[in-house]
């Protein structure tokens, strides 16, 4: 019996997997991908012990720059990897590998869908870390018909610049929460107070914060709101806000502070790639698309000439842990603000 035999015999029955993955971290690339590979045929791969030693070995794999770790762990992620896990994999190399390793990669993706979707994320990882893929892009483009990706700009969007991205070391994965609006440059003037009508939000307004709702303990409000008269961005206060008879508002307590596209694009990007309080989130290529779709029902479909804020306030609403997020959008013209706010509890 192979001592990968040994292991996968192993595995299942055992307490702990220290021994198991300090063993694995010294073995070479093509036992390590052999390794993977048994993982991945034997049906065990979700039993909580294996699945952890296929991590670490996809972590191994991937973090570490070379041309023969990355097209390996291509090869175990073709062989049928869960897609969710497969996101993780498209961060952590686009982490660990140089970008001309990466575009080889994307040029020789194999068939299949494992690695199509290794190809979409990994893609968007890139992009989000100012990597080029111009030379594979038009390529991907025709792949990713029909895909869930297939629709997001294969380039830098605007507010893009500083999206906080996970760090990926050899045990755990941390990554930044801009949520709160800080306590630096808040708005106390009262500000014009308009008559506000309430309209139906589109449904695409709450998709960075989609996780929070359905997999952990959050709660939103999306609220569309026309104004009248229409207001300017200078003329926005405290009371301002108060008017659009917000529930996340009722007990009153509203920190607001203007903002940069720079600004709002991060705060939903993390919503939606890390998620909130009890789950992981959609990774950085989903919490990608999902931020845009959130920033675009924001702003009515153009982001050019609108006006943003971030806010919470210290009330019953909002929890006020960590997993707190409110952004308004007053679009060109004045006559529409509108809003998203969300908060998640542990």
């Amino acid at each position: 019996m192979s001592r990968i035999e040994e292991m996968l015999s192993e595995l299942p029955g055992c307490s702990r997997v220290g021994q198991y993955r300090a063993e694995v971290d010294g073995w070479p690339v093509d036992r390590l991908e052999a390794l993977g590979h048994a993982i991945l045929a034997s049906g065990d791969a979700q039993h909580w012990a294996v699945r952890s030693v296929l991590d670490h070995v996809l972590n191994l794999l991937a973090l570490s720059p070379s041309d023969e770790r990355a097209a390996a762990v291509v090869r175990v992620v073709a062989d049928g990897l869960p897609l969710e896990s497969v996101r993780t994999v498209a961060a952590m190399l686009a982490q660990g590998q140089r970008a001309r390793v990466l575009v080889s990669v994307l040029a020789g993706m194999p068939p299949g869908d494992a690695a199509t979707e290794l190809g979409a994320c990994l893609l968007h990882e890139m992009i989000l870390r100012r990597m080029p893929v111009d030379a594979v892009a038009a390529a991907w483009a025709q792949r990713l018909a029909g895909h869930p990706l297939a629709e997001l700009p294969l380039h830098s969007l605007p507010g893009e610049t500083r999206v906080p991205l996970p760090h990926f070391g050899t045990h755990a994965k941390s990554h930044d929460t801009p949520f709160l609006p800080g306590r630096v440059d808040l708005i106390t003037a009262s500000g014009t107070v308009p008559a506000v009508a309430r309209a139906p939000a589109p449904a695409d307004l709450t998709s960075a914060v989609r996780t929070w709702l359905t997999r952990s303990n959050g709660r939103a409000e999306a609220a569309m709101c026309t104004l009248d008269p229409p207001v300017s961005p200078g003329s926005v206060g405290v009371r301002t806000i108060e008017a659009l008879g917000l529930d996340c508002l009722a007990g009153g307590g509203l920190a607001l502070r203007r903002a940069s596209l720079d600004e709002v694009v991060p705060v939903l990007f993390a919503a939606a790639a890390y998620g909130g309080a009890y789950d992981e989130g959609l990774g950085g290529a989903y919490g990608r698309e999902a931020a845009w779709r959130s920033l675009n029902a924001l702003a009515g479909g153009s982001h050019v000439g609108c006006a943003w804020w971030l806010f919470d306030a210290a009330n019953d609403w909002f929890q006020r842990i960590a997993w707190d997020l409110g952004v308004l959008c007053l679009r060109p013209g004045g006559h529409v603000m509108a809003v998203l706010a969300s908060t998640d509890s542990d």
